[in-house]
Formats: structure tokens, sequence, C-alpha cells
């Protein structure tokens, strides 16, 4: 999707950018590599954007405005500039992987938004999709609602239904959302959006699984034991969870069914088969960390 993008660029565009970048010592680049453009034309568009670029913008249409320090946001700095590039292009090659994309007049919802980081992305390369994005963070979308236009966004309930109606969706998206649910209420909300999307439409997800644990325990982010207790939890009953944003929540969303989960494979299927059928599956697919799915629904 990156591509999508830098070919809207024209080719004295694309090199300005490479100079400028060039030019300044604090922006890095991996090595230039013709043959896999997946790594270094996301950060070019990044850092044009921080460069403040006014043609890389205008070319684009990627927004310039970005959320103040009291709004959440999941990343700042060079590397957010455009957005979340990074997941937007997980999430398109995913559906590109199982011979799918968006076509003008479908509609897809940001399941999980915050304030608009990957979605914004998205309607810049997608023009011609509806867009809906929700999160319970009332202060992120307020904040995305007024900086973000063409999208539409809604506060949601930390619980379902959503204010949407029936088989209305193309794509749903939600990148590391149910690894936070505890695992009946990530239930409820696969339930929830199965209800909204089309026959044969697609939803994209991530959750946390082995190949989390193994990242967490090689960055020591988690011990040795409890890193063994997630290990037997999985094997044992499929899931691990645990309410770790405490008594002051997550950005004041205030859940005990909202922390840190665990999911195997296994139980994720044994749980959502025979109602999703599953098209794709990509163990730390997401940052070398979570798991990526792809799910149609049946």
């Amino acid at each position: 999707m990156s591509s999508m993008l830098w070919a809207r660029l024209a080719a004295s565009d694309q090199a300005e950018i490479e100079r400028r970048v060039q030019a300044t010592p604090e922006l890095e680049l991996p090595t230039n590599d013709p043959d896999d453009p997946s790594r270094r034309l996301p950060l070019l568009l990044s850092y044009a954007m921080w460069l403040g670029m006014p043609s890389v913008a205008e070319k684009t249409q990627l927004p310039t405005v970005q959320p103040p320090e009291h709004i959440h946001a999941m990343a700042r700095g060079p590397l957010a500039a455009a957005g979340g590039l990074y997941e937007a292009d997980m999430t398109i090659d995913a559906l590109r992987s199982v011979r799918s994309d968006l076509d003008p007049g479908q509609s897809a919802l940001d399941f999980g938004c915050s304030s608009g980081r990957v979605v914004r992305v998205l309607a810049a390369a997608y023009p011609g999709v509806r867009w809906f994005a929700c999160d319970p963070n009332v202060q992120a979308i307020a904040w995305a609602r007024t900086n973000l236009p063409g999208i539409e966004f809604f506060a949601n309930d930390q619980a379902p239904p959503l204010p949407l109606e029936d088989v209305s969706f193309d794509l749903v998206y939600g990148m590391s959302i149910w690894s936070h649910f505890a695992p009946m209420l990530g239930l409820r909300w696969l339930d929830e959006i199965q209800r909204l999307l089309r026959p044969g439409a697609h939803l994209v997800w991530t959750t946390h699984g082995l190949a989390s644990i193994a990242l967490a325990a090689a960055q020591g982010r988690r011990g040795p034991d409890q890193c063994r207790e997630i290990v037997q939890a999985l094997y044992r009953r499929g899931w691990w969870y645990a309410p770790e944003f405490g008594k002051q929540g997550d950005w004041g969303v205030i859940n005990e069914s909202w922390g840190t989960a665990f999911l195997s494979p296994e139980w994720v299927l044994t749980n959502l088969s025979p109602a999703w059928r599953v098209r794709a599956f990509a163990p730390g697919r997401y940052q070398g960390n979570q798991d990526l799915w792809v799910f149609e629904r049946v």
C-alpha cells in the first residue's frame, strides 16, 4: 500500500525525499533493496512528512496533523509522522494474500482506532471506500473527528453491540486489540464483528501467542517464571490473561477485561470454527511479536 502512495509522487519528488533524508543524519534508512521496498518506502514517506514537504502531503493526501501529547497515540516522532503505514501495509498485504482487496463503494471499520493512526493512511490510499473508526477512548475519538475529515469516527462502549447495521462492512481490522481483551470478552466482540460483516468479507486481527512470549523473554520484558507460566497456560487451557493496566486503566479507559491476553491457535480455532473460515495465519507477523489472522465471514 505504501507503494501506491509512493507512485503518486513525481520522480523529482521521490529524488528530493531521498536527498533530504540522506542529508538528515538522525533519519536512518535500511539498505536500498529494489526487490524489497516494503521497509524503505514507508520510512521515506514518514520522513518526508516529518520534514514538512508540502508536495508529498498534497499528492499522497496523507494528513499532516498530529495528536498532542495529552491525546492517546500509539507512536510519535519521525516514524509516525505519516501515520501507521506499517499497520496499513500489513492489513492490505493480508487481504491480498487471500486474493482480496478494497474497491470503491465498499465500507471498512477500524476497530480500536485510538486517534486514527492507521485509518488515516488507509483513507488516503483508498478514498473511494467509506471509512468508519471506533474506540472507547473518548478524547482520542474527539480529536480524530475534529482533525481527520472524511472518516466516520465514533466512541464505542466497552462491550457489544456497536451502533452499526448488520452485514454492512467489507472489512474490519483490529491491530493489537484482541491481544488485550479478556478471552470471553474477546469472543463476544468477535461475534459482534461477524454480525457487521457481509458474507465473504474479512476480519484482519492480531493476538499474542508463542512468538510474543519468545520476544518478551529475549527483550527482558517478562521474566523466565512468568514466561513459563504463560506457556503452560496456553498448553493447558489455551489462554492467559492479566488486567495489567491496573486501577488507573489505559489512558482513562478502565476495564478489568482490558489488559494483556495470550491465545493459542488451538483455542482460537476451537472457539471460532465453523462460524468463521480461517484464510491466513502468520505467527509473529506483527512486529515479530503478535500473530496475524485473516478470517472470512461464512
